[in-house]
């Protein structure tokens, strides 16, 4: 009986033996009909790798540089070099300078775009400017800008216009206050 078992054993052994040597061979087959596409997909992972973690490092190396160069502006506006690399390494931060040095200067940057206009628009008293700032959503200044808008109205005896974009303004604005005085003015009118 023990004989037998042995046997047994041996048999499954091999068996197991022969399965591992059949997958280590198909494996091998397989590795043979597509070496180069396993050895490109191999490149192309490893190139990738290194190729973002190079353009990271890129980057931060221009975020840097850029806000080395911002701070340089921060200190003496007129430095020509630090403006110079700004514009090269971040456009954003030097369209802000730009709008910092002038606030009419046109600009790309979100909100700052706005900011411009409005302040063109109250040099300028310019009505149409005005409704066009107050209608964007994100416009941080939108109930200052609406009251603006109804003050230069008021100046230009357009009453029954400035009190619709009076009703604009929400009434848990802070300038809640201002307008209630100017709705007050404007009830005689």
């Amino acid at each position: 009986m023990s004989l037998k078992e042995n046997i047994d054993y041996l048999k499954k052994e091999i068996s197991t033996e022969e399965s591992f040597m059949e997958s280590f061979f198909k494996i091998e087959k397989i590795y043979k009909k597509y070496k180069l596409a396993i050895i490109a997909i191999i490149a192309i992972i490893v190139v990738g790798t290194i190729g973002y973690y190079i353009s990271n490092y890129i980057q931060l190396q221009n975020k840097i540089a850029a806000n080395e160069s911002f701070n340089k502006l921060l200190e003496n506006p007129n430095d020509k070099e630090a403006l110079d690399a700004l514009k090269e390494k971040n456009k954003k931060l030097y369209d802000i300078v730009l709008f910092m040095q002038d606030s009419s200067a046109t600009t790309e940057v979100e909100f700052l775009k706005e900011l411009s206009i409005y302040s063109q628009a109250i040099k300028e008293q310019d009505v149409a400017k005005l409704t066009s700032v107050t209608q964007e959503q994100n416009f941080l200044l939108k109930d200052f800008a609406l009251f603006n808008k109804a003050l230069i109205l008021v100046q230009k005896q357009q009453y029954k216009e400035a009190k619709e974009d009076i009703k604009q303004i929400p009434e848990n604005s802070n300038l809640n206050v201002l307008v209630k005085m100017l709705e007050h003015y404007l009830l005689t009118k």
